[in-house]
Protein backbone atom coordinates (compact mmCIF):
# COMPACT_ATOMS: atom_id res chain seq x y z
CA UNK A 1 0.00 0.00 0.00
CA UNK A 2 1.20 3.47 -1.05
CA UNK A 3 2.05 6.48 1.50
CA UNK A 4 -0.42 9.28 0.61
CA UNK A 5 1.07 12.03 -1.42
CA UNK A 6 2.32 15.28 1.14
CA UNK A 7 -0.42 17.88 1.04
CA UNK A 8 1.01 21.44 0.94
CA UNK A 9 -0.81 24.38 1.85
CA UNK A 10 0.20 28.00 0.46
CA UNK A 11 2.26 29.32 3.42
CA UNK A 12 4.22 25.87 3.28
CA UNK A 13 4.68 25.63 -0.28
CA UNK A 14 5.78 29.01 -1.10
CA UNK A 15 8.25 29.15 1.86
CA UNK A 16 10.32 26.37 0.29
CA UNK A 17 10.81 29.22 -2.34
CA UNK A 18 14.52 29.45 -2.58
CA UNK A 19 15.48 26.44 -0.21
CA UNK A 20 17.56 23.65 -1.29
CA UNK A 21 15.82 20.06 -0.82
CA UNK A 22 15.95 16.69 -0.66
CA UNK A 23 13.18 15.13 -1.91
CA UNK A 24 11.96 11.64 -1.70
CA UNK A 25 10.01 10.97 -5.18
CA UNK A 26 7.41 8.28 -6.14
CA UNK A 27 4.83 7.59 -8.96
CA UNK A 28 1.51 5.41 -7.94
CA UNK A 29 2.57 2.65 -10.86
CA UNK A 30 6.17 2.40 -9.46
CA UNK A 31 7.17 0.76 -6.71
CA UNK A 32 10.39 2.73 -6.80
CA UNK A 33 11.83 5.58 -4.80
CA UNK A 34 13.54 8.33 -6.33
CA UNK A 35 15.87 10.55 -3.73
CA UNK A 36 16.63 13.57 -5.56
CA UNK A 37 18.41 17.08 -4.83
CA UNK A 38 16.63 20.40 -5.76
CA UNK A 39 16.79 24.08 -5.54
CA UNK A 40 13.11 25.11 -5.59
CA UNK A 41 12.63 28.56 -7.38
CA UNK A 42 8.96 28.72 -7.66
CA UNK A 43 5.31 27.81 -6.88
CA UNK A 44 2.07 26.59 -8.92
CA UNK A 45 -0.85 26.41 -6.25
CA UNK A 46 -3.59 24.29 -6.77
CA UNK A 47 -6.78 26.52 -7.39
CA UNK A 48 -9.83 24.45 -7.04
CA UNK A 49 -12.58 24.48 -10.44
CA UNK A 50 -9.73 25.75 -12.65
CA UNK A 51 -5.92 24.10 -11.55
CA UNK A 52 -6.49 21.25 -9.57
CA UNK A 53 -2.25 20.24 -9.73
CA UNK A 54 -0.01 22.17 -7.63
CA UNK A 55 3.62 21.81 -8.12
CA UNK A 56 7.38 23.19 -7.32
CA UNK A 57 9.24 24.56 -10.23
CA UNK A 58 12.83 23.21 -9.53
CA UNK A 59 16.53 23.45 -10.37
CA UNK A 60 18.37 20.30 -10.39
CA UNK A 61 20.94 20.63 -7.59
CA UNK A 62 23.74 19.50 -10.29
CA UNK A 63 22.76 22.53 -12.44
CA UNK A 64 21.98 20.76 -15.85
CA UNK A 65 19.25 22.39 -17.09
CA UNK A 66 18.73 25.98 -18.18
CA UNK A 67 14.91 26.39 -17.31
CA UNK A 68 13.06 25.14 -14.19
CA UNK A 69 11.65 21.86 -14.27
CA UNK A 70 8.45 20.78 -12.32
CA UNK A 71 7.80 18.61 -9.33
CA UNK A 72 4.03 17.65 -8.83
CA UNK A 73 2.70 17.50 -5.07
CA UNK A 74 1.52 14.35 -5.42
CA UNK A 75 4.60 12.98 -6.77
CA UNK A 76 6.20 14.33 -3.44
CA UNK A 77 7.00 11.14 -0.73
CA UNK A 78 8.68 13.38 1.71
CA UNK A 79 11.04 16.69 1.69
CA UNK A 80 14.10 18.10 3.63
CA UNK A 81 15.09 21.14 3.21
CA UNK A 82 19.00 21.64 3.18
CA UNK A 83 21.11 23.75 5.34
CA UNK A 84 24.21 21.97 5.54
CA UNK A 85 25.87 21.35 2.33
CA UNK A 86 26.92 17.90 3.65
CA UNK A 87 23.11 16.97 4.83
CA UNK A 88 22.59 15.29 1.43
CA UNK A 89 25.52 12.38 2.20
CA UNK A 90 24.60 11.94 5.63
CA UNK A 91 21.00 11.19 4.62
CA UNK A 92 21.40 9.09 1.84
CA UNK A 93 24.36 6.37 3.92
CA UNK A 94 21.59 6.05 5.99
CA UNK A 95 19.16 4.75 3.03
CA UNK A 96 19.20 0.94 2.52
CA UNK A 97 21.04 -0.65 -0.46
CA UNK A 98 19.00 -1.56 -3.24
CA UNK A 99 19.19 -5.15 -3.69
CA UNK A 100 20.78 -5.47 -6.92
CA UNK A 101 23.70 -3.95 -4.89
CA UNK A 102 23.36 -5.92 -1.92
CA UNK A 103 25.29 -8.84 -1.99
CA UNK A 104 27.63 -8.27 -5.27
CA UNK A 105 30.73 -6.89 -3.67
CA UNK A 106 33.46 -9.66 -1.98
CA UNK A 107 35.56 -9.27 0.67
CA UNK A 108 38.39 -6.36 -0.47
CA UNK A 109 36.53 -4.98 -2.93
CA UNK A 110 35.19 -1.90 -3.71
CA UNK A 111 32.26 -1.06 -6.25
CA UNK A 112 31.58 3.08 -7.26
CA UNK A 113 28.67 4.36 -8.60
Amino acid sequence: MSKPALVFDPITAIGFIGQTVLMELRWDDDNEMLWRCYHIVGVVLPVPGVFEQGYFLIMPFDGGEDLPLEVYFDSINTIQSIRDRHAVGKVLDRLPLPQLLQGQTKEGERHHA
